[in-house]
């Protein structure tokens, strides 16, 4: 949710759904922010990765906190994963079995 805001061009637009399907509970975090490239998407959980942005450095950060997701939700069996598009945002889903 943080870099939804972080990376929101105007005011943020962020849409939490949660569900539960068969063993599975799903939580998704949508946003209507910059999107990301393919490439991007490739690469975005990885330790200190921080997407190209010219040379704007307005946004702070160190790269980790996809990579600490993706390692919380792997430590509790589940999966996450993102579907964005540039300039028309990002869904980020994780998947977590409920037993």
């Amino acid at each position: 949710m943080d870099n939804a805001i972080k990376y929101s061009k105007d005011f943020p637009d962020v849409t939490v759904t949660t569900f539960i399907k068969g063993d599975k509970f799903h939580i998704a975090i949508a946003d209507k922010g910059i999107g990301m490239s393919k490439e991007v998407q490739n690469k975005v959980f990885d330790r200190f990765y921080r997407a190209p942005m010219g040379n704007v450095h307005n946004i702070k950060g160190f790269g980790l906190g996809l990579n600490y997701a993706r390692e919380i939700v792997h430590s509790h069996k589940g999966l996450i994963s993102v579907k964005s598009s540039p300039g028309k945002g990002s869904t980020f889903t994780i998947i977590l079995p409920l037993k």
